[in-house]
């Protein structure tokens, strides 16, 4: 079953409860391996058991995986491992990332404790793979302030910061509490009582500001960059990280 078949099984109400807003991008999403279908709220257990085992799968994710593991092994992880902000433990590259320790081998593969999501697997080749240069300015900016971020950043706010914000607004409480178990530091040097500094990678640290409903105002959400971020990653990288840091959120609420 492929997406447009999947999407004929759906109730169609196009209810905007899912992450997707309308059934034919969950259609689309759930092939793509990137939603699931008990995401929906209109699906019965029995029609989600049945639907499970008809749904192909087009997982580009294993692909771009093993192309970035390829690139991998023609890079020479002991140079590139300080700029990055890792350490050599013998012949692996120690990696922390949210919280956690990764190992990457000269050949790509990576090794923690614990599951690893394909998320993290693209996110940490898509650094080494980048092999950026610079010291942390301190120098907060948006992403629209990033090198090709203006042009995506009407995609940003919808699929990094709006889905963000939804998750404070529904409740504020639980998504502290996740961003707090992904190693995230409450700060005092923004104009709200709700910002947290977080490190993504050692080279990406990101700036989450939120500020609730007041008054006439309605709640915002705005995600900040050190200036060198896209010294480490592209724009279309950063944007990929953000949604897994709402993803990562979303299941640890």
């Amino acid at each position: 079953m492929k997406a447009i078949e999947l999407y004929k099984k759906l109730p169609k109400k196009n209810c905007g409860v899912c992450r997707q807003k309308a059934c034919m991008p969950f259609a689309l999403s759930v092939i793509k391996g990137e939603a699931e279908l008990s995401d929906c709220p209109l699906l019965s257990a029995s029609e989600i058991d049945d639907l499970t085992g008809k749904i192909t799968l087009a997982d580009w994710r294993e692909d771009l995986i093993r192309s970035l593991r390829e690139k991998i092994s023609h890079i020479n992880l002991w140079e590139i491992s300080r700029d990055l902000g890792g350490r050599m433990q013998e012949d692996m590259l120690i990696m922390p990332c949210l919280g956690r320790e990764f190992e990457i081998s000269s050949d790509g593969e990576i090794r923690s404790s614990g599951h690893i999501t394909p998320w993290t697997k693209i996110l940490l080749l898509h650094y080494i793979n980048t092999q950026g240069k610079a010291h942390l300015c301190g120098k907060w900016v948006s992403y629209g302030e990033l090198k090709s971020g203006m042009v995506k950043a009407s995609s940003f706010l919808r699929d990094c910061e709006d889905p963000l914000k939804e998750l404070f607004d529904t409740d504020i409480r639980k998504t502290t509490a996740a961003l707090e178990k992904l190693g995230a530091v409450r700060s005092s040097e923004f104009p709200t009582a709700h910002a947290w500094e977080l490190y993504l990678l050692p080279k990406m640290p990101v700036i989450v500001l939120y500020w609730p409903e007041e008054d006439e105002f309605p709640s915002k959400v705005k995600i900040l960059f050190d200036k060198t971020a896209d010294r480490f990653l592209d724009a279309e990288s950063i944007m990929f990280l953000l949604e897994g840091l709402v993803k990562n959120i979303e299941m640890l609420r």
